[in-house]
């Protein structure tokens, strides 16, 4: 979506004190993020990639929450944060990704889709990367 489609439609959102809400969404990127490895190490791959989904999203949220917004959709956002981040090329590189990844997650919780050991673990690896740059640049 666009990013004036997405603030059309309400899926983004100026939001007073949404700074406030990105020390919580790093926190919940950790549980996810751990929870990913975990669920790799006990071969429960659809669970792993699900985690790390989770985890993902709530470091990429934190850019957004950091920049003001608030959101109502996983696909406005990618929309968002791209827009806020202007031509940051982490950012975009982790969108990116990200949003490969929302896509694949979408697949696996509504289709079904299964997950091999080494989509898993890529995915948990993302969801690493994605946190440790929204903890290094918003922590």
């Amino acid at each position: 979506m666009r990013w004036k489609e997405c603030l059309d439609r309400g899926l983004i959102r100026s939001a007073p004190g949404a700074q406030e809400r990105v020390p919580g969404s790093l926190e919940s990127a950790a549980r996810f993020l751990r929870a990913a490895e975990k669920n790799v190490v006990i071969e429960e791959y659809e669970m792993a990639h699900l985690a790390a989904y989770n985890s993902a999203f709530h470091s990429v949220r934190a850019f957004l929450y950091a920049a003001g917004y608030v959101e109502r959709s996983h696909a406005c956002l990618v929309t968002a944060v791209r827009y806020a981040a202007g031509d940051d090329p982490e950012v975009a590189d982790l969108l990116n990704a990200f949003d490969k990844l929302r896509i694949a997650r979408h697949n696996v919780q509504y289709s079904g889709s299964l997950v091999c050991e080494e989509e898993a673990a890529f995915c948990t690896r993302l969801a690493c990367q994605a946190f440790d740059l929204a903890r290094r640049r918003l922590g």
